[in-house]
């Protein structure tokens, strides 16, 4: 009979702990620091945007409930969870803890400035949020990223704050979507493709509808004042070991914008929602993200990107693709369709002006702008402006232009330091040999050896190594000892670099 009731009684247990079994989440012991804004503080002031570039209503609707969603959902996944106010934080509170996440921009330790070079250019230097040695890993929420990130160097730019709320042409075999907290299979749902996408080359032969993984349910794009996502330039973003894109998104630029991705240490979460706002699977995936980012303590970035208007090949295979009547046609329609969204919404504000309502402070800021239609170039102005200072060379022949360039591509030099500066390496073509070979530096090695155009060889191997060295034997010991980890970089000085990942 005891036998019986301690059976019953087991079952009964059973039964009640079997659901909340189910229910129960994976841990971690990741400890995580939560770096945004605290709703028991007051509001920061807001003068010509809300932080995140939110809307002022928008921003304040989300600050009470904001930092409780991201500490509610995190607690559910790992052991421990802190928060700060990202006005307190100073590099020293994430020692203690394995990955940070800025929901929103720190205080600055050096403000932006602006000053005149040494031929009178203006050169401007971002604001200073984290030292150049920062080596916790961190994630990034939206437009954070770059504001955080453009002073030391990352390639989490600002290519656009233009992000909604899908993501596409995703590496669903990323460790993200495989753990290790929850085993995530991406809901793919066909839909349209951002027309954006069409207006670049590497548009080419993308269908006009792709499969989509909706991370969060609402986007800016529904109208509805939501926070906006962060897209960084996907020209040269894997070229080095230190970074890695799992996905682009819905936006007004190319089909390789990054909205998911790694450079070093630091994660770009381009996408913008808070918890309360999330899918379930993007829940889960950004969990997974947190406890990903541990194995990247001291991971820090090898090849920086400190000028991101910098030129790079991807950006010169667009302007050669782009030299032709077609490309010509839609950037006339292009601006067609943007003047007339000007001069409509410049109506839509003055008849609001007149009935008495009052603009938002968006509307106001918007007036300064908005109404002015942009002049149309002619072709030959369009293609001049195109070829830039290969204009004069070509004069109205995009044919010979765009065969030169294309037979020339494995000489071409993007200045590290200019505003989408590119030319023709002369030192380089007259080898034959391309500057993003090992095999340039081969050549080079070998004409010292010999005597030959000792000077050009020695030019070509200072300005693509950025080494000084002298002899060839010299060269050619450094070339060997390191050949298995150089890479060619666009974007950190157009140069081999060494990877120093073991």
């Amino acid at each position: 009979m005891m036998n019986r009731i301690l059976n019953l009684m087991m079952l009964a247990l059973l039964l009640i702990a079997g659901p909340l079994m189910a229910q129960q989440r994976p841990t971690s012991p990741v400890k995580v620091l939560f770096v945004g804004y605290d709703p028991a503080k007051p509001m920061p002031e807001i003068k010509r945007s809300a932080p995140g570039m939110m809307s002022e209503k928008e921003f304040k609707a989300e600050y009470p409930l904001r930092m409780p969603a991201f500490k509610a959902l995190l607690s559910q996944y790992f052991t421990e969870v802190k928060t700060i106010d990202c006005r307190d934080w100073k590099p020293v509170d994430s020692e203690p803890y394995d990955v940070t996440i800025f929901d929103f921009a720190t205080t600055a330790v050096e403000p932006a400035k602006m000053e005149k070079g040494a031929n009178g250019e203006s050169k401007f230097t971002a604001a200073r949020y984290l030292p150049d040695n920062f080596s916790k890993p961190v994630i990034f929420i939206a437009s954070t990223a770059d504001e955080m990130g453009r002073r030391i160097g990352l390639k989490l730019d600002w290519l656009c704050l233009c992000l909604d709320a899908d993501a596409h042409h995703l590496n669903t075999n990323h460790a993200i979507f495989k753990g290790p907290l929850e085993k995530v299979m991406p809901t793919m749902e066909n839909k349209k493709t951002p027309d954006g996408i069409f207006h670049y080359a590497s548009g080419a032969g993308v269908p006009k509808e792709i499969p989509m993984w909706r991370v969060q349910k609402t986007g800016y794009l529904d109208g509805k004042g939501s926070r906006i996502g962060l897209v960084s330039r996907g020209n040269r973003f894997t070229e080095s070991p230190d970074a890695e894109m799992i996905s682009s998104g819905v936006c007004a630029k190319d089909v390789g914008a990054v909205a998911l991705g790694r450079h070093g240490n630091f994660f770009l979460w381009g996408f913008s929602a808070s918890p309360t706002d999330m899918t379930d699977e993007g829940k889960k995936v950004f969990v997974n993200a947190v406890a990903y980012m541990k194995q990247f303590n001291s991971k820090t970035p090898i090849a920086r990107k400190y000028n991101d208007r910098m030129a790079t090949t991807d950006d010169v295979r667009e302007i050669i693709a782009a030299a032709t009547k077609t490309h010509y046609n839609d950037y006339v329609a292009q601006m067609k369709s943007f003047n007339e969204g000007n001069v409509k919404e410049s109506k839509r504000l003055a008849d609001k002006k007149a009935t008495g309502q009052t603009l938002t402070p968006e509307e106001e800021a918007s007036l300064l702008y908005i109404g002015n239609t942009q002049e149309i170039d002619s072709w030959e102005t369009y293609l001049k402006r195109s070829m830039g200072k290969f204009a004069d060379k070509f004069g109205t022949d995009a044919e010979a232009f765009q065969k030169y360039m294309k037979a020339n591509m494995g000489y071409i030099y993007c200045n590290p330091d200019g505003f989408y500066d590119y030319s023709i390496d002369e030192d380089v073509q007259k080898i034959g040999v391309s500057n993003h070979s090992l095999k340039l530096l081969d050549a080079c090695v070998a004409m010292l050896k010999k005597g030959k155009e000792s000077d050009l060889a020695l030019r070509v191997l200072k300005r693509y190594t950025g080494e000084n060295l002298i002899t060839a034997k010299d060269w050619a010991s450094w070339l060997s000892k390191n050949r298995n980890k150089l890479f060619f970089s666009e974007t950190n000085g157009y140069r081999f670099m060494i990877n120093t990942y073991s």
